[in-house]
């Protein structure tokens, strides 16, 4: 495990605040066919976070009843010294009872045979004398710690008792999440012919725009190898752009998200459908939910190459850093011109919400080559 309670504790927060995101994104979205995948999506990982937080309670639960068991043994200990340090003082006390006339004392040190003999008698006595106290003393503070220890004790105990509720309540919770998504599967099985039309629709889209893009890529490609007169598929570089490249691979997997906030509901590449069975979905980048009138922002220093219009899919901002293209679809107006420069996370444009599903495909591009996106942003994966 090796957490600490206060690791587990912020893990804890941090699970809370993603599955309050993902209910906010849930309540947002309406009854619509075409919002049934990123809802089933939200779900999901509604629930797989849910359950990430049960097990890290129970974790915090194990490290209390750790403490709790090593409390209760120096508890014991301390009640154990305490009996053993009252047994020595009360022999003590009744030793001193016995000596307790001074003369006693005085005949015990004149009784000498020598003066060193009768140095280290009275050194003696006095030793005892302090012996006593320290002894009293040590019970004294023996039995404060015991008491502190038993009141963390009582805290611990409360401490777990509020935990155990709280793991109760997430699995009262949980259930019912489960419930829910089950009960919208039942929903979707009875409309699987519409779903598959959409989806299909939906693949034209992408593919349309795909291709679109691709093409906007390789005018872009022959008109600098024309300026530079030179030939390829790849483009012509100046000195600036390619140091902006290097840069630009230099910060992979610490890109800044295309979003304030949102969250993956469609990865990059083949994956199988949320919930028609046997269906695969191919994406050509990843799309990300998040709350209405969000704006895309750009992940790195770039250059606007192109904007797109492409119908039922808004405007698409193409953002060139070196030999990457950063895309960002489904804008309903943007900030943006081509020729533009722009910064790291500067806003581009503003997502198209429809019936309270507000979500759009980030892409990128090397060249004419499509690659994964969720490893280049920052926990994207």
């Amino acid at each position: 495990m090796g957490q600490t309670s206060g690791e587990l504790k912020e893990k804890q927060q941090k699970l809370r605040e993603d599955i309050k995101y993902k209910e906010k994104l849930l309540k947002q979205i309406e009854q619509d066919s075409k919002s049934s995948t990123t809802k089933i999506v939200l779900l999901n990982k509604k629930i797989n976070q849910r359950e990430e937080l049960i097990t890290s309670i129970k974790d915090e639960i194990y490290l209390i009843d750790e403490k709790i068991e090593e409390n209760q043994d120096l508890v014991t200990a301390m009640q154990n010294d305490i009996v053993r340090l009252k047994e020595e003082y009360s022999k003590m006390v009744v030793q001193a009872y016995k000596t307790r006339n001074v003369s006693s004392k005085l005949m015990y040190i004149f009784a000498s045979e020598d003066f060193g003999q009768a140095y280290r008698r009275l050194k003696y006595l006095q030793q005892l004398s302090d012996y006593r106290k320290r002894q009293a003393q040590a019970i004294i503070l023996t039995q404060s710690s015991l008491e502190r220890k038993r009141l963390a004790l009582e805290e611990q105990r409360k401490e777990k008792n509020s935990v155990l509720n709280s793991q109760n309540q997430e699995k009262l919770t949980l259930n019912r999440e489960r419930q829910e998504k089950e009960s919208e599967l039942k929903k979707l099985s009875s409309k699987e012919v519409q779903y598959k039309k959409e989806l299909a629709a939906a693949e034209k889209s992408a593919n349309e725009l795909k291709n679109l893009i691709k093409k906007a890529i390789e005018r872009e490609i022959a008109a600098r190898n024309e300026v530079a007169g030179t030939t390829g598929s790849t483009y012509n570089l100046t000195p600036e752009a390619r140091e902006l490249g290097n840069n630009f691979v230099a910060n992979k997997g610490k890109l800044p998200w295309p979003v304030d906030k949102g969250e993956i509901t469609a990865y990059f590449g083949e994956q199988p459908h949320p919930f028609l069975k046997g269906i695969t979905v191919k994406n050509n980048g990843i799309s990300i939910s998040t709350t209405g009138n969000s704006r895309a922002r750009a992940v790195y220093d770039g250059e606007v190459s192109k904007i797109i219009i492409l119908p039922g899919a808004g405007k698409v901002v193409m953002v060139r850093h070196g030999e990457y293209i950063s895309i960002y679809t489904n804008l309903k107006e943007t900030f943006v011109n081509t020729g533009d420069k722009v910064k790291t996370k500067e806003e581009i444009g503003v997502i198209i919400s429809d019936k309270g599903k507000t979500e759009f495909e980030f892409q990128l591009w090397k060249g004419t080559t499509l690659m994964d996106p969720s490893y280049w942003i920052f926990k994207g994966r």
